[in-house]
């Protein structure tokens, strides 16, 4: 999905202008799989610098034999799943950003592997959910993905990532923010099998359980609500005691199955699909409640242990294709197709964020320091302090709603005005 202009495709087509002068999308494609295959095998035994530069270094060494534009920046819009990537001329702070967060977590070295994968998916979706170019971004952002992951001493094979996984993981991201599939994905395609921690997956990536025998005891009708509130409550605690029982079966030179099941289980309790999103799931599907088997002596883990069985249960009851269909539309965006997720979470963390902490990213360097002219000029016009704080803070609002259209920081606002005024936004075109 682009804008209806855009520059990059041949006029009155929807293939991209290459250095081939193919018109066919098709043969395009061919094209495209057969140079990038070639250029990531050199790809993958260079090094480039950890930065927004060499990202875009690499992109340029996959794609230059095809696009002009290789290694640039998009100025167009584009998005998928029903809505857009980071809006255009947010693409270079938002890519700055992300690479100035790697840093500062030293490129994720010195890592244990399930805390490695977990920081490594967080930084791919947000790469993921930049697309800083026009094309080309999922096999630039998986190169990328093996050299971290080769400097950091756990490696992954490229082509042992699952490409439905990958796909789920992209979408999933791209409309919640939620990181942890590409956590999951990524770890799956690690070199070393027995490091990673991967839940069993269902329909629509729904993370289950080990397998087990049906559990015993007295079973408790709960209510949906009534289960929420549990694992509000003993989750955290859950996750504490599976992390810890893991370590421990480890150093104790227990079982390779028991070793195994533990890491299931602690993949279950912390993946994005596990116990929450299954209440919600089972709502959106009209059940109403679930039968566990509950005790005042379980731990918190076996608590959870159990509720997990008990919703498992219950989503094995509802007809798969149901199931997809119901994940499919839990995470359909709510956004009209012209915004951005990506834009609404940006600008709800500008809103949150205090003014130092909004200095110290790139991304928002620009609204501070409009921010600070809008103070000055207030000042300027003999305005006490509470006009000028109202003045800054309705010029923040604005700033937030252009942030989420993709607008310039300053559009709309007037400076030396209380109240900024808003012109109208000009005509961007329709989505397609």
């Amino acid at each position: 999905m682009t804008t209806d202009h855009d520059p990059t495709f041949y006029p009155g087509s929807t293939t991209l202008q290459n250095r081939l002068e193919l018109r066919d999308e098709r043969a395009l494609a061919q094209a495209e799989r057969l140079l990038t295959h070639a250029r990531g095998h050199e790809a993958a035994r260079m090094t480039f610098s950890p930065d927004a530069d060499g990202y875009r270094a690499r992109h340029k060494h996959l794609f230059g034999d095809l696009y002009d534009w290789a290694g640039q920046d998009r100025t167009v819009n584009i998005g998928e799943t029903g809505g857009l990537f980071t809006h255009a001329p947010y693409v270079a702070g938002a890519l700055s950003a992300a690479f100035q967060d790697l840093a500062r977590h030293d490129r994720l070295q010195g890592l244990a592997p399930e805390d490695f994968f977990d920081r490594l998916g967080h930084h791919l979706g947000e790469l993921h959910a930049i697309h800083p170019f026009r094309a080309g971004n999922a096999r630039t952002l998986r190169h990328h993905a093996a050299q971290l992951a080769r400097d950091a001493g756990h490696p992954i094979r490229i082509a042992s990532i699952d490409k439905q996984a990958w796909g789920e993981a992209s979408r999933h991201g791209l409309l919640t923010g939620d990181h942890r599939l590409f956590s999951a994905t990524l770890a799956a395609a690690a070199v070393d099998p027995g490091a990673p921690l991967l839940p069993r997956t269902g329909p629509g990536g729904i993370a289950f359980l080990p397998p087990r025998d049906p559990p015993t005891g007295q079973r408790y009708r709960l209510p949906l609500a009534k289960v929420r509130e549990e694992l509000d409550h003993y989750l955290p605690a859950a996750r504490a005691e599976a992390a810890d029982r893991l370590k421990k079966l480890v150093q104790g030179g227990e079982a390779e199955a028991r070793i195994s099941a533990a890491r299931v289980e602690l993949a279950y309790v912390r993946h994005a699909k596990g116990p929450l999103y299954q209440t919600q799931l089972l709502s959106h599907l009209g059940q109403r409640e679930v039968d566990a088997v509950i005790t005042a002596q379980q731990t918190p883990l076996e608590r959870v242990r159990e509720i997990g069985a008990a919703l498992a249960a219950r989503i094995n009851t509802q007809q798969p294709a149901q199931v997809l269909r119901t994940v499919r539309s839990l995470e359909r965006p709510i956004l009209p197709s012209a915004q951005s997720p990506a834009q609404e979470r940006l600008a709800d963390l500008f809103l949150k964020n205090t003014p130092e902490q909004n200095k110290a990213d790139p991304r928002f360097l620009g609204a501070e320091a409009l921010l600070e002219r809008v103070q000055q000029a207030s000042r300027a016009k003999g305005d006490g302090t509470r006009l000028v704080e109202g003045a800054t803070d309705a010029a923040r609002t604005a700033i937030a709603a252009n942030m989420r259209a993709g607008r310039p920081f300053d559009e709309g606002i007037v400076l030396g005005s209380s109240k900024p005024s808003r012109r109208p936004a000009p005509d961007r075109g329709r989505s397609r």
